[in-house]
Order: C-alpha cells, then structure tokens, then sequence
C-alpha cells in the first residue's frame, strides 16, 4: 500500500510470462581470401638446393666429430687398461668351503678372479662343487671365463649417404580460403504480468547490405511506463562504405 501498488494489485498472487527466443540463420555466400602459394613454392624450390649441402655439411661435420670423441676415449681407456694390468697382478677372491648339516651338503672351496683394472666385472668364476652325504649325488665344479671388455673401432664411411629432398609441386586445388558470411541473426524478448507487458526484438540481418533493427515497447498500466523505441542502421557497400542510422521514440 505504502508503494502505490494497491491500485493496480487486484489479488495478492500474481503471476508474469516470460519468452526469450534467439535464431540464426545461415548464409549462403562464403568470403573468398587469396593466399600466395606461388612465391612461396617459388622460393622453397630456389633454396632447396642450398639447404641440402648445408645439411650434409654438418651432418659430416657432426660425424667426424662423433667419431674423434669416441675415438679418443677408447684410446684412454685401452691405456687405462693396460697400465693397470702392468702394475697390479689380478685380484683372486677364495671362498672357503661349507656344509649344510640339516641337507647333509657339503660345498667346495671356489675362487673369483677380478680384472686387475677394476673390482666389479670378474674376469673369471670357478664355481664350487656340491656333494651330498650318504648319496652318489655329486655336482662338479666349472670354471667360467667372461670376455675383455673391448670396444669397437668406428670409421667415417668414405661415401657419404647422400640426401635428397622431392621437388615442391603447386597443387592444382584452389589456392584461397572460403570463410563464411555472416547469416542473420535474431533475438526476440518479452515479458507479461498484469502491471506491465514488455516486447524487445532486435536483428542483425547481412544481405546486400548490413542491416541493424532495434525494436521494444512497453504497455503498462502506469501511463509513464508505456513507450515505443525504435532504431535501424544500415551499412552500404555498393558504392563505398555507407552508414545510415534512424532513431525514433514515442510515448503514448
């Protein structure tokens, strides 16, 4: 009552609708941009002749390079080795015998000799020869000689392997770009209650030219409250680019 609503507010429930409508519709025509294949095939072919010794040159460079390193710390190392087989005599490890009361086994003595340059690759293993009690069961013992850590030699080949790329062919397909136009575009507003009904409708339309239309009225019981608003823009592109805008309002 305070607000001035008991005017108007017959009941004490009201109630409103409430419609909100968006649609696009597609266009048809499609933006067609350009794009300059032919200079750059032109350029890939003049330069692929370039580009193909400048990888084969450092290709070889990377090669020789590659292979001096590895070259050279094999020599190190073959030395290393034989230093150290010089000065040290190899290391033998024994292991005494043992037996087993519970399995009535009874093992061997058995010997591990390392390299004389290092204490973890052995260089030969003798192993231990198993006998059980009160049985005819016997296992001998083997000895077990691993090979000498070598490592190969690596040579540059005399024939490099040659390289070659395919020649660039334009392709006979289209050489731009479709993009689609813009389509139209609508979007419907409206809203009824006993006070007030309220319709919006605006629209973006490309066809020749560009169309913007704007439209919303209002009908209420409250006489400040009704209006009509109603606005266009148009852009030419005929003759130009040309802009017209219209602007109308109207309160009843």
């Amino acid at each position: 009552e305070k607000t001035g609503l008991k005017e108007f507010l017959r009941t004490t429930k009201q109630s409103f609708d409430l419609s909100v409508k968006t649609q696009y519709k597609k266009n048809k025509d499609k933006h067609s941009i350009p794009i300059p294949l032919d200079a750059f095939y032109v350029f890939i072919n003049h330069n692929i002749n370039s580009f193909i010794r400048q990888f084969e040159n450092g290709r070889q460079k990377a090669l020789v390079f590659v292979t001096n390193v590895y070259n050279e710390t094999k020599n190190k190392f073959d030395q290393h080795k034989a230093e150290k087989s010089l000065d040290k005599q190899p290391r033998i490890f024994q292991i005494p015998g043992y037996s087993i009361p519970v399995l009535n086994i009874e093992v061997s003595p058995f010997t591990v000799k390392m390299l004389p340059f290092g204490y973890v690759i052995p260089e030969e293993i003798s192993t231990p020869s198993f006998t059980i009690w009160d049985s005819d069961l016997y296992v001998p013992s083997y000895t077990l000689a691993l090979p000498s850590l070598e490592l190969p030699v690596l040579s540059i080949p005399t024939t490099p392997l040659k390289f070659s790329l395919p020649e660039c062919k334009m392709l006979s397909n289209s050489q731009n770009i479709l993009i689609p136009a813009l389509g139209n575009i609508t979007y419907d507003f409206s809203f009824k209650s006993s006070v007030i009904t309220l319709n919006t409708n605006v629209g973006l339309y490309n066809q020749s030219d560009i169309v913007a239309h704007f439209l919303t009225s209002s009908s209420s019981v409250v006489e400040s409250l009704q209006y009509k608003l109603e606005g266009t823009s148009s852009l030419t592109r005929k003759r130009g680019l040309k802009l017209a805008t219209a602007l109308s309002l109207s309160n009843d």
